[in-house]
C-alpha cells in the first residue's frame, strides 16, 4: 500500500486483511500523535491532555476491534474530552 508506514493499521500490512473505517480511525489517531507529539503514542511527550491522549490510544490500539467503530465516535470522544479540559 502506499503512503507512509507511521500511519498504517497493522491491518494495511496484511495481504487481504479487512480495511474500513476502524483503519481510518487509526490513521487519524496516528496523525493526531504525531501534530500532537513527536510520533510516539508514549505519555510524556504528548501535548494534550490526560484525556485526549486516552482518545489518541484508544483510536490507535492495535487490535481493530478495540478501537473506535466509526470516525463519528472518535470525533465525539475527542469532543468530548477537549471540552472536558475547558
Amino acid at each position: 500500500m502506499f503512503g507512509s508506514s507511521r500511519f498504517m493499521a497493522p491491518e494495511e500490512l496484511e495481504w487481504g486483511a479487512r480495511i474500513d473505517e476502524r483503519t481510518t480511525v487509526f490513521t487519524m489517531g496516528r496523525t493526531a500523535a504525531v501534530l500532537l507529539s513527536d510520533g510516539t503514542l508514549e505519555r510524556r511527550p504528548f501535548r494534550g491532555s490526560d484525556a485526549l491522549y486516552d482518545v489518541v490510544r484508544h483510536a490507535c490500539h492495535d487490535d481493530r476491534e478495540k478501537r473506535y467503530g466509526s470516525m463519528a465516535t472518535f470525533f465525539a470522544a475527542w469532543m468530548d474530552a477537549h471540552v472536558s479540559e475547558l
